[in-house]
């Protein structure tokens, strides 16, 4: 029996340890999405960088080697687009059940659901500056320098321009209730323990 005892503490002790670990991650992604949502630009450290680097890389996914494909409205709306699609991939992965050995990983999913929502406020952010065009560009230009402000030309286009601060509104909305959610369900999920027991420690 003392050996049984020894080995469930030690077969617990690493979900204890990892149910803290999520719960401090999740704390630290609730602090950063409030620093985000409280910050002009939206900027997450690190994060933001890496996000700055697939929108551009949804430019070229609708324009590869320079060649458009359905339509330069798409290949426009094709940064922004993937820099809030990207992260939900990696969120259907987690919640897909791969089999009976292998659980669906919540936290995981929540995880990706919150960088999904943090891209989307970053994409009302440059929404909300179409008509302004105060955003310094890649280029080193501002919107008003420019003629590479993707929401502008988006808005434009679609005769919408006039309403760029109400649109963003409603994406910054999306985003805040997303990312709330994703959180208050990562704390939750940080907090269960996995319901089967290993089978060693049922062992005499």
């Amino acid at each position: 029996m003392g050996a049984t005892s020894s080995s469930v503490r030690s077969s617990d002790s690493p979900r204890t340890l990892q149910s803290y670990a999520r719960l401090a991650l999740a704390g630290l992604l609730a602090w950063l999405a409030l620093s985000a949502f409280r910050d002009e630009f939206g900027y997450v450290p690190l994060l933001s960088d890496v996000d700055l680097a697939i929108h551009e890389f949804g430019h070229m996914l609708f324009m590869p080697f320079g060649i458009q494909f359905l339509g330069s409205t798409m290949m426009i709306l094709g940064g922004s687009l993937t820099q809030v699609v990207f992260p939900l991939l990696f969120f259907g992965y987690f919640l897909r059940k791969r089999d009976e050995s292998r659980r669906r990983d919540v936290f995981a999913a929540m995880v990706c659901l919150w960088w999904s929502a943090i891209n989307l406020l970053d994409v009302a952010i440059y929404c909300a500056d179409s008509r302004a065009g105060e955003l310094m560009l890649l280029d080193g230009l501002t919107g008003k320098e420019s003629d590479g402000h993707d929401w502008n030309n988006l808005l434009t286009r679609w005769g919408l321009l006039a309403h760029d601060t109400v649109i963003a509104r409603w994406m910054r909305a999306i985003a805040a209730l997303v990312c709330i959610a994703s959180i208050i369900v990562a704390f939750w999920s940080a907090r269960q323990l996995p319901s089967e027991q290993s089978v060693e420690a049922l062992e005499p």
